[in-house]
C-alpha cells in the first residue's frame, strides 16, 4: 500500500511540474507575437488629424499580431482630461494613454498613473530617437523612460491662409500681412469679398486652449515672456498675463470680432470643426498645427493655401515663438496587465515599416525618428511650416530640466479661472473686457503659484521662487543646455 501512494504522489508531482511547465512557455515570450492568450490593448489619445493613418496602423498590426487586439479611443484635447483622470480614479485606466495637458509626469508617476518602460525595451529601440528626446524631468524620471513623445515640439499658432479668397478679395497671395494692422485689414477685405458665403477668419472656438496658443505666442513675439513651461513669465519674472505686448494681442482679436470678421460659427465649434470650414472654403485665415496639412491635402485636394507667420506688432517683432523642449506624451499605465503588449506597441508605432513614415509623407507632423523627416518631408506647405519656425521660434528655457523636483510645485498647483484663454473666447463673444480681468488673474494665479510653492516647501521639497526664473533668458536668442549652466 505505500509503494502505491508513493507511486502516485510521484505521479502527481510530474503532471504538476508539467502542468506549471507549460504555462511558463505560453507565458515567457516577452516580444508579444508567441502568446497564444487572446490580448485586448486598449489605448486613448487625442490625435484626430492621423485618424485614417493610425486606422491603417492597428490593422496592420493586429494582422501581425493575431493574438493582440487594439481598442482605440480618440477624443479632442479638451474631452480627454476629464475622460482620462475619470478613468484612472476609477482603475479603468486604458494600457497606454497620453500625458494630459497641465500635469507632470514626476507627479503623476507619484501618484501611481504610470510605470516606467525600461523592463520592455532596449538600446535598440531608444537608438531610434533623435538626440534631446530623453530628458529627466520631461520624459525621464531619474534616469529611466516612462514617456515618449509624439513628435518634434512644434508651436501650433502659425496661420493658413486661403489663397483664391485673397485673389476675391483684391489681396496678394504672395504677400500675406505682416503687422497686426495688415492682419485686421486683410480679415475685413476678405469678409466683404464674402458678403456672407465666407469670412476673413474661423476657428475652433469652443476648445480654450486655442486661444491660449495664439495668447502666448503671438504676444510673445511681441516680448510678452508668456510661455507654456510655468506660469511664470520670463519676461517680468513674476505672473503678470496683464501687460503691454499681451493686451495688444487682446485688442487686434477684439477689433477683427467687431469688423465681423470672425466666421459667425466660431464660438460654438472645434478646432477640427473649424479645419474642414476652413478647408471648404469658408474662411481665409485660420490658427492651426502642422497637423492640419495632411488633412487638407487628403480631404480638400484643391484647397489653395500657403502658411504664414503670425502678425507681430505694427511697432515690429521684439521676442521669438516660444519652442518647448520635447514633451511628454504616451506612457504605460501603472495598472497594465499588458506591458509587453504596449511596448510592442510602441515599437511598431516608432520603429516598424508604416506608421512614422506615412504621418510624415501625410505632412501631419515631424518624426522624432532618427531619419525619417530627411527622407519623407516632402509636402510644400510642411517645408514652410517648418522655415517659419526657425526663423520666427527660438528655445525657452524649461525649469524641469535644470531641476526636476521643481515638478512638486506643478502637482499642488491649481489653476485659476477664468484662464487667458478663457478671457479671449469671451472677448470674441462679446462678453468682457480684457484688462480688468487679465489683472485680477495675475494676482489671483500669483496667490496660487505661491500657495503651490509653500506646499511643496511643506512636503519637504527644496524649492523655490528663483528656480522659475531665469536672468540670462533672451527672447530672440535660443536657450541652451550650456545656458543652464
Amino acid at each position: 500500500m505505500g509503494k502505491h501512494i508513493r507511486l502516485i504522489f510521484v505521479l502527481w508531482i510530474i503532471i504538476l511540474s508539467a502542468c506549471n511547465s507549460t504555462d511558463l512557455s505560453e507565458n515567457a515570450s516577452s516580444d508579444g507575437n508567441n502568446s497564444t492568450d487572446e490580448v485586448v490593448l486598449r489605448i486613448m489619445d487625442w490625435s484626430d488629424s492621423v485618424k485614417d493613418i493610425r486606422e491603417e496602423f492597428h490593422e496592420q498590426f493586429m494582422e501581425k499580431y493575431p493574438h493582440i487586439q487594439i481598442e482605440y479611443t480618440q477624443l479632442t484635447v479638451d474631452q480627454y482630461k476629464n475622460t482620462i483622470m475619470t478613468a484612472v480614479s476609477a482603475g479603468e485606466a486604458p494600457d497606454l494613454f497620453p500625458i494630459p495637458g497641465g500635469m507632470q509626469l514626476e507627479a503623476l508617476v507619484e501618484d501611481g498613473w504610470y510605470q516606467s518602460l525600461e523592463p520592455y525595451i532596449d538600446d535598440e529601440f531608444k537608438d531610434l530617437f533623435v538626440d534631446g528626446t530623453f530628458q529627466n524631468g520631461r520624459t525621464m524620471i531619474n534616469d529611466e523612460i516612462y514617456s515618449i513623445p509624439e513628435a518634434a515640439p512644434m508651436p501650433s499658432s502659425l496661420i493658413f491662409f486661403n489663397k483664391d479668397l485673397f485673389e476675391l478679395a483684391g489681396l496678394d497671395p504672395e504677400d500675406p500681412p505682416e503687422t497686426y494692422s495688415e492682419f485686421r485689414e486683410y480679415a475685413k477685405k476678405i469678409t466683404e469679398a464674402g458678403d456672407g458665403k465666407f469670412y476673413g477668419m474661423i476657428e475652433g472656438g469652443e476648445q480654450v486652449n486655442r486661444w491660449t496658443e495664439i495668447i502666448r505666442d503671438w504676444s510673445s513675439l511681441a516680448g510678452s515672456g508668456i510661455n507654456a513651461h510655468s506660469p511664470v513669465n520670463l519676461a517680468t519674472e513674476d505672473m503678470s498675463y496683464d501687460t503691454e505686448p499681451t493686451l495688444h494681442v487682446f485688442q487686434l482679436i477684439k477689433d477683427i470680432a467687431e469688423d465681423g470678421s470672425f466666421h459667425p460659427n466660431t464660438m460654438s465649434i472645434s478646432a477640427p470643426e473649424a479645419r474642414a470650414l476652413f478647408g471648404q472654403g469658408n474662411a481665409g485665415f485660420i490658427v492651426q498645427g502642422p497637423w492640419s496639412i495632411g488633412v487638407w491635402n487628403e480631404e480638400n485636394p484643391d484647397l489653395n493655401y500657403g502658411v504664414m507667420a503670425p502678425p507681430v506688432p505694427d511697432s515690429g517683432r521684439k521676442g521669438s515663438i516660444p519652442i518647448t523642449s520635447s514633451q511628454p506624451w504616451i506612457g504605460l499605465s501603472a495598472g497594465s496587465k499588458h506591458p509587453e503588449e504596449a511596448a510592442l506597441y510602441l515599437k511598431e508605432f516608432y520603429g516598424g515599416d508604416f506608421f512614422q513614415k506615412a504621418r510624415t509623407e501625410k505632412g501631419d507632423a515631424y518624426s522624432i525618428v532618427k531619419g525619417i523627416n530627411e527622407e519623407y518631408l516632402v509636402v510644400e506647405q510642411t517645408n514652410q511650416y517648418y522655415d517659419l519656425v526657425q526663423e520666427y521660434g527660438r528655445q525657452i528655457p524649461d525649469p524641469i530640466i535644470r531641476k526636476p523636483e521643481v515638478a512638486v510645485v506643478f502637482n499642488e498647483f491649481q489653476d485659476v479661472s477664468p484662464t487667458p484663454g478663457d478671457i479671449l473666447g469671451g472677448v470674441v463673444a462679446g462678453a468682457s473686457e480684457a484688462e480688468p480681468l487679465l489683472a485680477t488673474y495675475s494676482e489671483q494665479l500669483e496667490t496660487a503659484w505661491t500657495n503651490a510653492i509653500n506646499a511643496a516647501q511643506t512636503n519637504g521639497t527644496d524649492v523655490s521662487m528663483e528656480d522659475f526664473i531665469f536672468p540670462n533668458w533672451n527672447p530672440m536668442e535660443d536657450y541652451t543646455s550650456e545656458d543652464y549652466e
